[in-house]
């Protein structure tokens, strides 16, 4: 990417996630891939903005549809345990012994 020229909006979220997944600071990552920090700013307010419209749009219950079937086929091992993890949509996750019972199961699911 070259100083004064126009970028998409597709082109600057993408140099936002790449930055964000360098880990470098704003400054430096600019620098090295030839950005206008000026700019960059104004793409990331942007980009702060729709994300967050976005998250306010998005239901605050958000799983994945889950099919447990009725019997295991896994053998059970002592040295391998198997478990089901739920992650929810504030980060938090709980793991379950696949034996877990289907009620509360679903009770957790629902939560």
């Amino acid at each position: 990417m070259k100083k004064n020229q126009k970028y998409t909006q597709e082109e600057m979220y993408l140099a936002i996630e790449l930055w964000k997944e360098s880990g470098m600071p704003q400054r430096k990552y600019c620098a090295q891939n030839d950005l206008s920090f000026s700019t960059f700013k104004y793409w990331q307010k942007k980009y702060q903005k729709e994300l967050s419209r976005h998250q306010a749009k998005a239901p605050s219950r958000s799983f994945i549809p889950v099919h447990v079937p009725k019997t295991i086929t896994t053998p059970l091992t002592e040295t391998a345990p198997v478990i089901i993890t739920i992650t929810y949509p504030n980060g938090i996750t709980v793991d379950c012994p696949v034996t877990i019972k289907e009620e509360l199961l679903r009770n957790l699911i629902r939560i």
